[in-house]
């Protein structure tokens, strides 16, 4: 039986999905037999060839640059947001929206009404809405050398989007926001660039471990318990604006 489907599997990181979306566009496949995916966590099926891509800077810059060139800036943003998220069927979605936005040039954002557009609204909004609420949510731990430490656990990957904004509000200060859902780092040198970079658990572990706030961490819960008025306590309304997964490294919810 002939082979039905071909499927290309790649990292899940912009470049490696660019690269995936170089490759098949190349391979100009229809539509109906073709599907792209990240390799982490993907099930296998019958009567598919699997094309494993190995990610290629060169061809995403020029993924990028296309983008931005031939469609729009505007929708190069959004491309960008689509692949920070952890939807099992986001490139897939953007390799549909750029075949649209080829054709139709920077009027493909206003083509709300069709379904492969609204979609890449609502993937890249929910990683835009994610990565807000983390900057206002994000706590920092002092280590002994006087580095700030934060870890947060995330659904979507926002550390990129996150990084930018503590480094122009923290430009004299050495930071790390460590992502244990998808074992990278954010780090920032006093007055140089925030980089990336992928961890392993362990390095993670010891990172997260040195930080010694004790007192940091007594201030500011003392703030907290101080500003709060009993009588107009709501925890529903609480939940909402601030939602129970968010908590676990604030140390106004950390009780111990």
């Amino acid at each position: 039986m002939d082979t039905l489907f071909t499927t290309y599997l790649c990292e899940d990181t912009p470049d490696g999905i660019f690269t995936a979306i170089y490759d098949a566009w190349a391979a100009r496949i229809p539509d109906g037999q073709l599907k792209l995916s990240v390799e982490d966590g993907y099930c296998f099926e019958l009567f598919t060839e699997y094309v494993y891509v190995q990610t290629d800077l060169e061809k995403a810059v020029k993924v990028a640059r296309s983008i931005a060139k031939k469609i729009s800036k505007e929708a190069y943003d959004m491309v960008y947001l689509a692949t920070l998220s952890r939807d099992p069927d986001k490139i897939d979605v953007i390799y549909r929206f750029l075949k649209l936005g080829f054709r139709y040039g920077h009027r493909v954002v206003d083509l709300q009404a069709d379904e492969t557009v609204c979609r890449l609204f609502d993937i890249q909004r929910n990683v835009s809405n994610e990565a807000h609420l983390f900057r206002g949510f994000i706590r920092f731990h002092h280590s002994e050398q006087g580095i700030l430490i934060a870890k947060i656990r995330p659904k979507n990957q926002p550390l990129p989007l996150i990084a930018p904004h503590f480094a122009d509000r923290l430009p004299e200060e050495h930071f790390v926001i460590l992502d244990e859902v998808h074992h990278m780092g954010a780090f920032h040198e006093r007055g140089r660039q925030w980089f990336l970079a992928p961890l392993h658990e362990d390095v993670m572990d010891r990172i997260w471990n040195s930080s010694e706030s004790a007192e940091y961490e007594h201030m500011w819960k003392t703030f907290f318990r101080t500003i709060a008025i009993k009588e107009r306590e709501n925890y529903r309304c609480q939940r909402t604006l601030c939602a129970i997964r968010y908590r676990d490294y604030m140390l106004e919810f950390d009780s111990a």
